[in-house]
C-alpha cells in the first residue's frame, strides 16, 4: 500500500517519536497532498491547529499508521515529513515520504510515555466529593498522585483534576482514573490509578511536555 493510495474519510494515526517517547493522534484522511502524499486533519486546540515541527527538537520523528482496507493488518510509514499548510482558508497536516512501496505491517508497540508533573489539583470522588492533591507524574495509561482521603480504596474511580503549560500551551485536564494502588506515605497516601478515557487533549499534552523536555536536554 502506498501513502498517496490513502483516502478521504479514512481514519489514520500519527505517531509522534521523541527520543525513546512516543505519542499517538488519531485523525482522518481528507484527500491526496498533489500526489506525493496525504492531507489529514491537524489536531486543534483553542481553536488553533498545533503545528507540532515549529520549534520542536531535531530529533523528532514521525510515522503513520493505518488499517490496510485490503488486508485488514496494521501498516506504518516511517520517517514521514509533517507539515501544517492552509488551502482554501483551512489548515491541514500535509503527510509525504520519499518512499512509496509496499509496506510490512507494523507490529511496534508504544511505550508508556510517563511525563513529571508536580502540580497541585483536585480528585473527584464518584459521590462528588472533592479533595486536593499533588499530581506527580502521568502517562496516557496512568497517573500519580499524593493525596490525604482514606476513603479512596483501590477499584475506586476519581476524576483527577489538574492545570499546566507544555510548549507554552495551557491544559487543563480531568482524567477519569481507576484507583489500583493506595500507599501511606509521610506527606500523605500515594495513589496510581489506570486511566479510563484517553482523549486527543491527554496525548497532545504528552506530546508537549517530551517535547519541552527534549529540548531543555539539548540547551
Amino acid at each position: 500500500m502506498k501513502l498517496q493510495q490513502l483516502e478521504a474519510g479514512q481514519i489514520v494515526t500519527l505517531e509522534i517519536l521523541i527520543g525513546g517517547s512516543s505519542f499517538e493522534l488519531k485523525t482522518e484522511v481528507v484527500g491526496t497532498n498533489a500526489g506525493t502524499g496525504a492531507l489529514v486533519k491537524p489536531y486543534v486546540y483553542n481553536g488553533t491547529a498545533i503545528d507540532f515541527t515549529h520549534g520542536s527538537p531535531k530529533s523528532m520523528s514521525f510515522s503513520l499508521h493505518c488499517i490496510d482496507p485490503h488486508t485488514g493488518g496494521r501498516v506504518v510509514w516511517k520517517n514521514v515529513d509533517v507539515n501544517l499548510v492552509n488551502f482554501k482558508g483551512v489548515d491541514y497536516y500535509a503527510i509525504d515520504s520519499s518512499s512509496f512501496g509496499t509496506i510490512a505491517t507494523s507490529s511496534e508497540r508504544r511505550e508508556d510515555a510517563r511525563v513529571m508533573v508536580k502540580k497541585p489539583g483536585s480528585a473527584m470522588m464518584e459521590d462528588g466529593r472533592r479533595f486536593s492533591i499533588s499530581v506527580l507524574d502521568v502517562s496516557d495509561k496512568g497517573v500519580s498522585f499524593i493525596g490525604n482521603a482514606n476513603r479512596v480504596t483501590i477499584g475506586d474511580k476519581v476524576e483527577v483534576n489538574f492545570a499546566d503549560t507544555a510548549h507554552n500551551t495551557d491544559f487543563s485536564l480531568g482524567l477519569l482514573v481507576q484507583i489500583v494502588r493506595a500507599e501511606a506515605e509521610h506527606d500523605g497516601i500515594f495513589y496510581a490509578g489506570k486511566v479510563l478515557e484517553r482523549d486527543t487533549k491527554l496525548l497532545a499534552y504528552l506530546c508537549f511536555k517530551g517535547m519541552d523536555r527534549k529540548a531543555s536536554n539539548q540547551v
